[in-house]
C-alpha cells in the first residue's frame, strides 16, 4: 500500500478549511495502517509461537509450555488493548472532520453544454474544475428522437435551455432544472412560425428577450421570453446592415452580431430589448468569417471560422471596441461557438470535433492574452457548434 502525497505546509497556514479536511482524513488513513501493521504482527506473533507461521526459523526452546502460551496471549491482549484506544480517538476524529465538512457552503457544480451539429445530440460536461471538464451524458438522437436536426447556437436563461436547429428550421426549448436529465418542454417550428426560421444559427438572451439570428434572411429574429417555455414572436430585426448573421451576444444594453457574409460585426442598441437600433459597425480587415462570439468583463471574443483565430477587443466602451490582438493559431480548426466563465475560455472547434480551453489571469481593467491549456472532446463531439455555460441555482 503507498503513502499518499502530503502537501509541504509552510510556517505560515496557508490552507483553507476545505484543503484542511482531505489533510485530515489521510492523517487518520496512515494511523490506521499503521494500527493495521500492529495488529498484523501480533497476529504473526501468536502463530509463530504456535508453529503456524512458515518462517523457517527455528523456535527456541523447541517445546513452549503452556504458561509460556499464556504470557505471549496475555502481551498480545496489552498491545490490543491499546490499538482499541486508539481506534476510539481515532472515531473522534473522524466524527470531528465529518462535523467539520458540514460547516462547508454547499458545492454548486457548472456545466457546459455543447451541440454536435453532426449527430443531432447535446453533450453535458460538468465544468466544476473549469480546466478538467467530466462528461456528465449525451442526450438528443436516442432519448429525444426527431427533436434535434443540426443543433448549433445554444442559450440558457434560468433552468431554460434554447437550441437553434439549423437544418428543420426550428427552436429547441429544454428545462434544465436538473441538468443532467434535461426535460423536453417544446418545439417551435416553421410550421409554428412561418417564415421566422430560416437556418437559425446564433442564440443571445438579454433580459426577457431572446435573438435567433438567421443568416439566409440577413434578419435577426427577437422573441419575448418573459415566460421562458412560451417564447412570443415580436419582429425580425433587419436594418439593412446585417450579411449571414451568425454568433450574436449581448452586454448591458449592447447586441453584437457578427457578419459572416462580410466578415465584419454589428453593434446594435438594445436599451428597448424588443427594438434594437443601429449603432455601428467595426472588424473589417480584423476578423475573418466571424463565427462566435463571448464576454467576460470588457473582452470581446470573437472566432475567425475562415482563418482559424480569435481576436480580442476591449469593450469599456461598449459601442466603441478597441482592437487588442489575435490568438490561436495553430490551436483552434473551424472555431465557431465560445463560451467563458470566470477566467476560461471554451472554443468549439468545429472543424476538429474538439472543444479548446484557454486560461487567463483575472484583471480588472482587461485580462492578459489567454493561453491555451488543452482540448478535449475528442470522440465525443461531432462537429461541435453552440456551447453554454449553465451554474443551477440549486445545488447538483
Amino acid at each position: 500500500m503507498s503513502f499518499p502525497n502530503i502537501p509541504n505546509i509552510t510556517p505560515t497556514i496557508s490552507v483553507t478549511t476545505a484543503q484542511t479536511i482531505p489533510l485530515l482524513l489521510s492523517s487518520i488513513a496512515l494511523e490506521e495502517l499503521a494500527l493495521a501493521h500492529i495488529m498484523n504482527a501480533e497476529a504473526e506473533k501468536l502463530q509463530f509461537v504456535l508453529g503456524t507461521l512458515p518462517t523457517g526459523t527455528a523456535l527456541s526452546p523447541a517445546v513452549v509450555s503452556l504458561a509460556e502460551l499464556f504470557a505471549v496471549d496475555s502481551s498480545v491482549q496489552r498491545t490490543l488493548r491499546d490499538v482499541i484506544k486508539k481506534e476510539m480517538l481515532l472515531e473522534f476524529k473522524f466524527e470531528n472532520v465529518l462535523d467539520l465538512i458540514g460547516t462547508l457552503p454547499p458545492v454548486i457544480s457548472t456545466f457546459l453544454f455543447v451541440s454536435n451539429r453532426e449527430d443531432n445530440t447535446i453533450a453535458i460536461f460538468d465544468i466544476s474544475t473549469p480546466t478538467s471538464p467530466v462528461l456528465v451524458r449525451e442526450f438528443g438522437a436516442v432519448d429525444f428522437p426527431g427533436v434535434f436536426d443540426g443543433p448549433t447556437g445554444l442559450a440558457i436563461t434560468g433552468t431554460t435551455l434554447y437550441v437553434a436547429n439549423q437544418f428543420d428550421n426550428s427552436l429547441v426549448i429544454f428545462d434544465i432544472s436538473v441538468p443532467p436529465s434535461p426535460v423536453f418542454v417544446s418545439k417551435l417550428s416553421a410550421v409554428d412560425l412561418p417564415g421566422v426560421f430560416n437556418n437559425p444559427t446564433g442564440l443571445a438572451i438579454a433580459s426577457s428577450t431572446l435573438y435567433v439570428s438567421n443568416p439566409p434572411n440577413d434578419e435577426v429574429a427577437v422573441f419575448d421570453i418573459s415566460s421562458p417555455s412560451v417564447p412570443s414572436f415580436v419582429e425580425q430585426a433587419n436594418e439593412g446592415n446585417l450579411s449571414l448573421p451568425t454568433g450574436l451576444t449581448t452586454t448591458g444594453t449592447t447586441l453584437y452580431a457578427t457578419n459572416f457574409g462580410n466578415s465584419t460585426i454589428e453593434i446594435y442598441d438594445i436599451f428597448q430589448p424588443s427594438d434594437p437600433i443601429h449603432v455601428d459597425r467595426f472588424g473589417a480587415g480584423e476578423v475573418s468569417g466571424p463565427s462566435g462570439l463571448a464576454i467576460t468583463g470588457n473582452a470581446l471574443f470573437v472566432s475567425n471560422f475562415s482563418n482559424n483565430t480569435i481576436e480580442r477587443y476591449n469593450i469599456f466602451q461598449p459601442t466603441d471596441p478597441v482592437h487588442v490582438d489575435e490568438f490561436g493559431t495553430g490551436e483552434v480548426s473551424g472555431p465557431t461557438g465560445l463560451a467563458t466563465t470566470g477566467t476560461t475560455l471554451y472554443v468549439a472547434n468545429q472543424s476538429a470535433g474538439t472543444v479548446s480551453i484557454y486560461s487567463f489571469p483575472s484583471d480588472p481593467v482587461f485580462p492578459p492574452a489567454p493561453v491555451r491549456i488543452r482540448d478535449f472532446g475528442a470522440g465525443t463531439l461531432h462537429a461541435p457548434t453552440g456551447l453554454a455555460v449553465f451554474i443551477p441555482p440549486n445545488p447538483v
